[in-house]
């Protein structure tokens, strides 16, 4: 049986990520209805245009309203309409998709997020591995001219956000030296076919070399070359040289054990932030992801699958925190739970 105080420890950081989950769609939710408009009016107008036909009968045209509010979600007083949502966020249906209709937010979803989830899980976890063991290498040659060049370069890029590095990639790569098109992408029918794999791996190339360049060459290089610099000047590593230990082994045994403790707990607060810079870059580079089709719905004003996308996000965030969390204890023996 777990100590009460684990058992404490496990339901509070519970009740947190539920707190947070509960919060975070709230604000969602009451920015999305203050903006400025009314989708279904636009629906019904863009209809009209297009069959040609007048206002007709006002009965009938009220009647539409009432129905496409209903139908997404919308009738009632704003309580009315937070409780709907808040049950469809429950139970994660989220109804009809407004851009997409007759498709449900679900189906929409569906088929956009293992595109954002293969960019983000890939490049976050690239660019976190290649920072942390160059920032290691490079504080054992501390003072040669690649430290030197490798500094003055990670000084330059770690204030720029992803989005600009992103700019120059596409002014680079899609009209100096043309090699990848910018043109939203055909996915063919095979998905076993050595096109269908040529085709994916064109359309994240760039995505995700703004991300990793940034990530790992910035951040994660200056804080592991700082924290193993740190560690080189203790009694332990400096015991370790005097016994003539290899400097493979310093490098795996006494620096990157002691520096990747608490870039574990980084890479954990990082994630809140990796959704919002991978937005602007599948925008930016026309990737089909949830960042280009959340662009989108904001601008359609489609409430369900905007709240559909954010809900999945905030969840996914949220959770992946909590678990680090939990077993970061696991981690780091330095650390208890109380």
């Amino acid at each position: 049986m777990l100590p009460k105080h684990l058992i404490k420890y496990f339901l509070f950081r519970i009740l947190i990520l539920l707190a947070t989950i509960f919060t975070a769609f709230t604000i969602t939710f009451v920015i999305l209805k203050i903006m400025p408009i009314d989708i279904v009016n636009n629906i019904i107008a863009r209809s009209m245009a297009v069959t040609g036909a007048a206002l007709g009968d006002p009965e009938a045209v009220r009647r539409m309203y009432e129905i496409y509010y209903e139908i997404f979600g919308l009738k009632g007083t704003f309580i009315e309409q937070y409780v709907s949502f808040l049950n469809r966020f429950l139970t994660m249906d989220f109804g009809i998709s407004i851009l997409a209709r007759p498709a449900t937010v679900q189906e929409v979803i569906s088929y956009r997020l293992p595109w954002t989830v293969a960019l983000l899980v890939f490049s976050t976890i690239l660019s976190w591995v290649i920072g942390n063991i160059i920032g290691a290498v490079v504080s054992l040659f501390e003072g040669s001219k690649l430290s030197n060049i490798l500094q003055s370069l990670a000084i330059i890029l770690y204030p720029i956000p992803y989005y600009v590095f992103a700019l120059v990639l596409i002014y680079i790569f899609g009209y100096i030296i043309p090699l990848f098109s910018l043109t939203p992408i055909r996915l063919p029918s095979n998905i076993f076919s050595l096109e269908f794999i040529i085709t994916v791996f064109r359309a994240m190339t760039l995505p995700a070399l703004s991300i990793i360049v940034i990530g790992a060459l910035g951040w994660w290089f200056l804080s592991s070359r700082a924290m193993a610099l740190n560690i080189i000047s203790e009694d332990f590593y400096l015991y370790g040289e005097i016994r003539g230990l290899p400097k493979l082994h310093l490098l795996k045994k006494y620096l990157l054990k002691n520096i990747l403790l608490p870039q574990i707990t980084a890479l954990s607060i990082n994630l809140g932030t990796i959704f919002g810079g991978a937005l602007l870059t599948e925008i930016l580079f026309n990737y089909p992801g949830l960042g280009t089709l959340l662009y989108q719905a904001v601008n359609a004003g489609d409430y369900p699958l905007v709240l559909g996308i954010v809900s999945m996000s905030i969840i996914g965030v949220a959770v992946a925190t909590c678990i680090m969390d939990l077993l970061y204890p696991l981690i780091d023996p330095r650390i208890r739970y109380r």
